[in-house]
Order: C-alpha cells, then structure tokens, then sequence
C-alpha cells in the first residue's frame, strides 16, 4: 500500500490532508513534531511526506538532508505559511521534492502524489547539494522590492524561482517599468552561483561591437578588448540584458548572433556547454512585438526559455502591507527613526494605481520618512505626497476599462465604516453602471433601441422598461441632420 506521512502542528491541516489522501486510497500517518515523525521513519517506510517547515519543537529544512539520507527513495513536499522566496529556495536547496506555500490548492496538492506514483520509476530524487551561497531565513536582499509578497501570483513565481537555480536555462523577465525586473535577475544569479561568479549586465545597442571583438578573439587577433575579458572564464556566472524590446531588428540580430556564438569565446572551436544563464527583461510583451515585425520570432524563441511575469503592483494590492513595511523597516535603520504607518493609511494606499509600480511605492515611503515629524504616516501625508498622482489618468496606455472600475471601487470601499456602509452597494453601483452604458449605446444607435437592444444583448422590452426606471434621455437623431 502506498504510504504517506503527514507532518503539520495544525490539527485541522493534518486533518484534512489526512481525510483527502485516505479518500485517495493512501494509508496516512501523522504527525505534530520532528520527534514525532522521527519515531514514525524509524518504525516503518513512507513513499511521501508532505510536512511544514515549523514545528513546536524545530525547522524541519534543518534536518531534511539527514531524512533524505536515512529514506533515499521518499519524497518530500515542503509547506509553509512562511510563503518567501527565502523559504521556498531553502526548501529546494535542502533537497525537497516540491514545494507549496500556504494556504495551498488540495486538489493541486493530491495531484502531484498521484503523479509522483504514477512515475515512481522515472523520478529519481533530486540531490541538491548545498552551495556556499545557500541563504537563511533571516531578512535580506532577495526579499526586497518585487519577491515580497503572499499574493499568489507571487507564490508562483517563487516556485518558479526555487526550480531555477539549478540549472543554467535561459530566463526571461517581463513586466512594466518599476516591477523590479534588475532585482530578481540579480537575485536569481546570486541565489544559483557563488559570490566569485561574474554577473555582467550588457546593452543590446553594443552587441555589434562585442560580435567584431569575438570575431577577433577567435581569429586570435585580439585577446584584450573590454567585453572579451568579462566575457572570459564566465563559467558559473549570468550574462544579462537589459530591455531586449529597445533593439533594432539590426541590434536583435547581433544579439542573436551572440547568444549562438559565445560558447566558443569559452571553448574557442568547441561547442561544448558552459554553466553560464543568459537573463533578459522587457517592458514590453515581445510576442506582440513578434506579431507586428518589431521583434525578430528566432531571437524571441531563444530567450523566452524560462518566461517570468513580474505583475504591475496594480496586480497585487494584497501585497503592499508588506511592501510598504519592508520599505519602512530599510528608512528606519537609515535614518535612525520609528516611521509607522496606520491601517487606514495601508488601505487607503490600495486604492492608488501605482503607474510606477514597486519603484513609486518605494520613493513614496523614502519622501515619507524624510518630511513627517510624528513618525506617524497618516491618510493626510500619503494625499499631499501623491497629491494629483492619485488621480485617475484616463491616457494612461496601461489603463484598462477594468483598471479604472477597481480604482473607484477601491475608492467607494475604503470610506466604508460599520455605521455608515449601504447594505444596498451591489444593487446600488449596477444601477449607476447601467444608466451611462445605455445612454452611450442608444447615442450611438441615433436612437434605434431596436439595434441598442441588440447590441446589449437585452430584450427590446427589457430595455425600454430600464430606460424608464433609470431615466435614460433618447435623442433620436437623424442620419441627415447638421
């Protein structure tokens, strides 16, 4: 029979995994500590153990190598409410099967032990072994800017992240300015390679000069020029670059020309593999660059091995607490101060588009800790710091129809008290949509509530019913008239 332990200090959670997995016909056991589970290892043998990081009594990526070795053949999915990247690279470094931040998918869960059996002999357990650069807990720079964050676009990009660093595959970053594309690229580097590999950023405007010197450096003519000795002995390190959507088709061609030469700068004549990561970043979305001619298809093909989508702030406004008290605890230390924000601050904060995305949020919170005097961010400093930013900027490109009902909405929710709110708000903001919608609609049918009708997708009789009920103005207007 297939066996499985669970490890969690919450009874609900072992619980229900417990309940899920019997239901799927694995025999279950539990447990609440290490002792515990160490107990239950030593008495019998477990295909898989799903188990969370802290327990009452120690940090089970502690001792997950020493499991490994004493249960080769087990697999071990980590899950943890410490939903970091720091958390999910420790978990993938100590040599954990999978990795699911919490609260996690069941389904999704029970899915991959299913898939774990099902290719029980083509999975080998993975052997990570520790780095020098392997990182703790503790706060750092690879939990700055845009890898903060429990939104769940964010976990999965923390998975993403975790499964990376052990290979040298090709990655690239997408997302608008300020999402904090540099940042992940260098933390992606520096959590894959030691500190003594080299981390080169690149502008593809210059790759035509870096072709000619490789041409001469294989031609053993010039074994001095500038790009050529960062270049050399690379192996182990991260070649990066900058905005690919700025090139001209010309500059993405040398680019092109680049990534399938560089081997040979390394191996001169030989095309054998160095562990060397190629990151590239754009602001743009390169398919539809593809899609108009700006964009070459095989250079595109070539980098996106890998594609991350780092999401406008916008995006995730679950995530800016954290961001902002991340920020708040860097400019206290700066500057030697107790700067604190209140909760109507933080929610009056999510109602804001953050064009400038990470990068704004954080210049906000610098000018904050720098002008207040009472230490005390106030719903009345962030107002006089954004002052006409926090105004809607209907020719904002990345503004969408979408973009602009969440932001009044927002607006509409953060003056919510529990004395004042409308019971009545869904029926009350639908009947507001309604009346602008149908009046622009029969605007633009002259009038024709027949073919308005048809273009709403109501019944001619429903129509004119709400036309009566929201007091909608017809103006028939002639096809002829001036």
């Amino acid at each position: 029979m297939k066996k499985i332990l669970v490890v969690d200090d919450d009874k609900s959670i072992r619980l229900v995994l417990s309940t899920a997995l019997t239901r799927s016909g694995f025999l279950v056991k539990t447990s609440a500590t290490t002792a515990g589970f160490w107990s239950l290892l030593n008495d019998d043998e477990f295909d898989v153990m799903i188990t969370d990081v802290g327990l009452p009594d120690g940090d089970t990526l502690d001792v997950l190598p020493k499991i490994q070795t004493s249960n080769p053949k087990m697999k071990i999915i980590v899950i943890s409410a410490k939903s970091t990247l720091i958390t999910a690279v420790r978990a993938e470094k100590k040599g954990a099967f999978y990795y699911f931040p919490k609260p996690f998918d069941l389904d999704e869960l029970i899915g991959l032990v299913n898939k774990i059996f099902e290719t029980s002999g083509l999975l080998d357990q993975k052997k990570l072994v520790e780095s020098e650069n392997l990182v703790s807990d503790k706060p750092s720079l690879y939990e700055s800017g845009p890898i903060i964050g429990k939104s769940k676009i964010m976990q999965d990009t923390y998975k993403i992240i975790a499964r990376l660093i052990k290979s040298n595959i090709t990655v690239l970053i997408n997302g608008e300015i300020g999402t904090g594309k540099k940042l992940l690229a260098k933390s992606i580097h520096d959590l894959t390679f030691s500190s003594k590999n080299k981390f080169i950023k690149l502008n593809i405007k210059n790759f035509r000069i870096i072709n000619e010197e490789l041409s001469l450096y294989l031609n053993n003519k010039n074994h001095n020029s500038v790009h050529i000795n960062d270049l050399k002995n690379l192996d182990g390190g991260t070649i990066f670059i900058d905005q690919v959507c700025e090139g001209s088709l010309t500059e993405q061609y040398e680019l092109l020309n680049f990534i399938e030469n560089f081997n040979l700068i390394n191996n001169q004549y030989s095309q054998k593999t160095i562990n060397t990561r190629i990151i590239a970043t754009s602001k743009k979305d390169l398919i539809k660059l593809v899609e108009k001619g700006e964009f070459r298809e095989d250079l595109y093909y070539k980098l996106n091995v890998m594609p991350i989508y780092l999401p406008p702030l916008r995006k995730r406004l679950e995530d800016i607490p954290s961001l902002i008290n991340y920020f708040i605890n860097i400019f206290n230390v700066k500057n030697n101060s107790q700067l604190s924000i209140d909760e109507l601050s933080l929610n009056f904060l999510k109602t804001y588009d953050w064009p400038g995305n990470i990068q704004e949020l954080r210049n906000l919170i610098e000018r904050l800790s720098l002008s207040i005097s009472n230490n005390k961010i106030s719903v009345s400093d962030v107002k006089e710091h954004l002052k006409n930013s926090f105004e809607i900027n209907e020719n904002d490109e990345n503004l969408t129809l979408e973009n602009l009902i969440e932001k009044r909405i927002s607006k509409l929710t953060s003056s919510f008290n529990d004395d004042s709110v409308n019971m009545n708000v869904y029926d009350e903001f639908i009947r507001t949509m309604e009346k602008p919608l149908i009046e622009n609609i029969l605007n633009y049918t002259r009038g024709n509530q027949i073919k308005a009708s048809s273009i709403l997708g109501l019944n001619r009789n429903t129509l004119r019913k709400k036309i009566s009920e929201l007091g909608v103005t017809v103006r028939k207007v002639r096809k002829n008239s001036l």
